[in-house]
């Protein structure tokens, strides 16, 4: 992805003005005009003024240069420049020059941290992390945005960088436990990536107690001279309980806990029904048996779909609520709802993008009442693929709500009394099923990776605790519904790239090369090839997940495969995406929980409207911030749900102290083994304390563990009986013990390097420690730079 400044227009047109004082022609002058009333040169704008220049301006020059004489103007450029140094565009340095960051070699993005002190800068253009010393980090805190200098190469060959300025500061707010140390109470952070305790003055602690559990708030960031300093705000409780997982999630990631009094006024002035006024200019689809397929805790609900035989095949509608029709630019719904993202999915528990009057109500496409939609209307061949399509807003009635198991009942299973209860609409399932039978083979010819994994489902007690736990597969009435929101999300892709509006893309791209390595390595041990990285396909990996399908060792197979993967982001090009196999493919199928949906929304129906990209609303860097944001929310939910995830598991695993299990080595280190429990996704580590007792030797080339005096050998993927010892929801680690072979009484313990016995030992390993990463199996030092 290219930064704006490499996008940057040609340097604007000088002339002559009355008084002979230059005027710069904007290059965005339409769309600037169109938005406010006393325009001023826009960002790509002043790019290009500036990078005519040879030496940092203030914004007094600049305004000079510019002609801007009324406050008005002048205030609205200062603000301008402000927005573009926080967007790591620009830089100003300490006499208020601006300079573009890109003539002055540097690079924006967010910090990554490692418990260990030392960190990484994700770019904000994409491309390799770049190593950031433990040094540099003690100036800022994980998800801080900064600008850095590249210095050099680190050990492994990857650019180390220096941090030159801090853009934006990550969100003031975390949670940890309070303690106090030689008087000075301190704030432990929970999120082992914030590697700094907070100081806490005296005064500031809120009647917080040594072990409590609280949420402070950063009031000075870290220097290079003293760590964060903060304040408590809140005591949630003397320890973690099940019931506190979610609020500490919430707390420790920034996810709002309220609306706004604003949007929520916004949102009850949207009547709850569709008007007659709202049905015109658009097409009456309410006579199709459009249906909704959900699973059954399902909400809300924003896309319906219909199947019907064709003489070419067959034609396929898909409908999204229409958002976009409620929820409108500069709006305060709009601006929450861009703010936050995505809905953030817990179990039990949902922070919506919308408010429910509109994610569960007008705009959710709830059974038998009218509603507004969008409709991707395409003709599919009998190969399943897409010949045509077309989009327009519709007045639709979803004629039945549907689940996944009904329909599975039904398609799969044909159960008599479940095939009777769907009626007429049931030949219409059965043709959907076809279709998607004929789309499937489509995509296992283009090669798309299809991992078979499995949803583990929580089930929740009134209090908050873990009842239940259990795998969720997926059937083909999943995939079928995943297949036409594909082939929509396709289709409207390909619409806005030929129309070169600006639009948020859903981009994929290939393994980065060093994962793949590891992958590669990791994939000997079990006598599995793929290609060499620059030949990879899709394919490789679905012709390899086939293969291993039935091997005992497939959940971790597929599951080491997934790891290995590039994380899909959205960005203002259409680059494609790898694991399906696509050149094109945006999200337009979920507006009501996620915003770059929302934004391929509008996109579409200004295209519809006769609209292009000079008359949008956004411009291309707008909508280059708007994916980068996007991307960011994405990871900042997708953090949460794994964090509360984790805790569950560690929760229900409590409950199972004792308790045997069956499980697979999914990682071997010098400590121990790490194994994943079949059918639960729960990871724990079985300590090399806790294998029979034996002189224990590590090979880092081969992944294996062995026992010297009784020959015992651990791998990757061998299967092993395993008894939970401990597992602790703060920690979220699950400690497990072998069962099954016959421990022996205790060897001597070694000497320490002094000659002394070291107190509490019993690890007799006798080669020097040296461990990998679980899943890779790479060789790492004490304090591998890895994330």
């Amino acid at each position: 992805m290219k930064t704006p400044t490499r996008n940057a227009p040609r340097a604007p047109l000088l002339k002559p003005a009355k008084g002979g004082l230059p005027v710069y022609l904007d290059p965005q002058s339409e769309r600037e005009a169109s938005r406010y009333d006393h325009p001023i040169l826009s960002r790509e704008g002043l790019l290009a003024f500036l990078g005519e220049q040879g030496e940092l301006l203030n914004a007094e020059r600049i305004a000079e240069l510019l002609a801007y004489r009324d406050a008005y103007r002048q205030e609205a450029l200062t603000k301008r420049l402000s927005a573009m140094v926080r967007d790591g565009q620009l830089l100003v340095n300490r006499r208020g020059g601006y300079g573009l960051a890109t003539k002055l070699d540097l690079i924006a993005g967010t910090v990554i941290a490692n418990p260990d002190g030392f960190g990484f800068l994700r770019p904000d253009a994409g491309g390799e992390d770049l190593f950031i010393p433990p040094y540099e980090m003690r100036a800022v805190m994980h998800g801080d945005r900064v600008l850095v200098n590249v210095t050099g190469h680190d050990r492994r060959g990857r650019q180390e960088a220096a941090i030159a300025e801090v853009l934006e500061r990550r969100r003031p707010r975390l949670v940890g436990r309070f303690d106090e140390r030689a008087g000075v109470g301190i704030v432990i952070p929970d999120d082992r990536r914030l590697h700094q305790d907070v100081l806490i003055p005296p005064g500031q602690q809120l009647a917080a107690r040594p072990g409590q559990i609280v949420v402070a708030e950063v009031t000075e960031p870290p220097s290079r001279e003293h760590p964060p300093i903060g304040k408590v705000v809140a005591v949630l409780g003397e320890k973690l309980s099940a019931s506190l997982i979610v609020r500490v999630a919430m707390e420790s990631h920034g996810l709002p806990t309220e609306w706004a009094s604003a949007v929520v006024q916004e949102a009850e002035q949207i009547a709850p029904a569709v008007s007659a006024s709202e049905q015109a200019g658009r097409e009456d689809i309410r006579q199709l048996p459009l249906v909704t397929i959900d699973g059954e805790d399902a909400r809300d609900f924003d896309d319906a779909i219909y199947c019907a035989r064709s003489p070419a095949g067959y034609r396929l509608l898909v409908a999204i609520a229409d958002v976009s029709h409620y929820v409108r630019p500069g709006s305060k719904l709009d601006a929450e709802a861009f703010e936050r993202a995505t809905s953030v999915y817990f179990p039990g528990f949902v922070v919506p993008m919308l408010p429910e009057t509109l994610s569960n109500g007008i705009c959710s496409l709830n059974p038998q009442v009218e509603r507004l939609c969008m409709v991707c209307d395409m003709q599919v061949n009998r190969h399943g693929e897409v010949q045509k399509s077309r989009f327009y807003p519709a007045l639709m009635r979803s004629h039945a709500r549907l689940t996944y198991t009904r329909v599975w009942q039904a398609l799969g299973e044909q159960d008599a009394e479940t095939c009777a209860a769907l009626g007429s609409l049931l030949p219409q399932l059965q043709t959907l099923h076809a279709l998607y039978q004929v789309m499937a083979k489509a995509r296992t010819a283009r090669g798309a990776i299809d991992f078979d994994s499995k949803e583990v489902k929580f089930k929740l007690g009134a209090a908050g605790e873990v009842l239940a736990l259990q795998p969720e597969a997926r059937n083909d009435a999943h995939r079928l519904v995943e297949e036409c929101m594909i082939a929509a999300n396709v289709e409207a892709a390909k619409f806005l790239s030929k129309a070169k509006v600006p639009a948020p893309y859903r981009v994929h791209a290939p393994p980065p090369a060093e994962k793949y390595q590891d992958l590669l390595d990791f994939l000997r041990e079990f006598k599995l090839r793929l290609p060499a990285h620059a030949e990879v396909k899709p394919g490789d990996f679905s012709k390899l997940i086939r293969q291993v399908r039935e091997r005992p060792e497939a959940m971790l197979l597929q599951s080491v495969l997934l790891r290995s993967q590039s994380m899909a982001v959205y960005q203002p090009e259409c680059l494609g995406h790898f694991g399906l196999a696509l050149s094109a493919y945006a999200h337009f199928t979920s507006p009501i929980r996620r915003y770059p949906d929302l934004l391929v929304h509008r996109a579409i129906r200004h295209v519809l409207a006769g609209g292009n990209a000079t008359d949008y609303v956004y411009s291309a860097h707008d909508m280059q911030s708007h994916a980068l944001h996007c991307s960011q929310r994405e990871r900042r939910a997708d953090e949460a749900e794994r964090e509360v995830d984790d805790r569950y598991q560690c929760a229900w695993m409590s409950k199972h102290v004792g308790s045997e299990f069956d499980g697979i080595v999914a990682g071997v280190t010098s400590f121990g083994l790490f194994v994943q429990i079949a059918d639960t996704g729960v990871s724990g580590l079985v300590h090399v304390t806790q294998l029979p007792n034996d002189y224990y030797h590590f090979d880092p080339a081969r992944r294996e563990l062995a026992g010297e005096r009784r020959g015992l050998r651990f791998r990757l993927g061998d299967a092993l009986r395993v008894q939970v010892l401990r597992a602790s929801m703060e920690e979220r680690k699950v400690d497990l013990r072998l069962v099954g072979v016959d421990r022996e009484s205790e060897p001597p313990e070694l000497p320490s390097r002094s000659g002394a016995a070291k107190s509490g030992s019993r690890q007799p390993v006798a080669t020097k420690r040296t461990s990998i990463h679980p899943v890779s199996g790479k060789p790492k030092a004490k304090r591998k730079r890895s994330r």
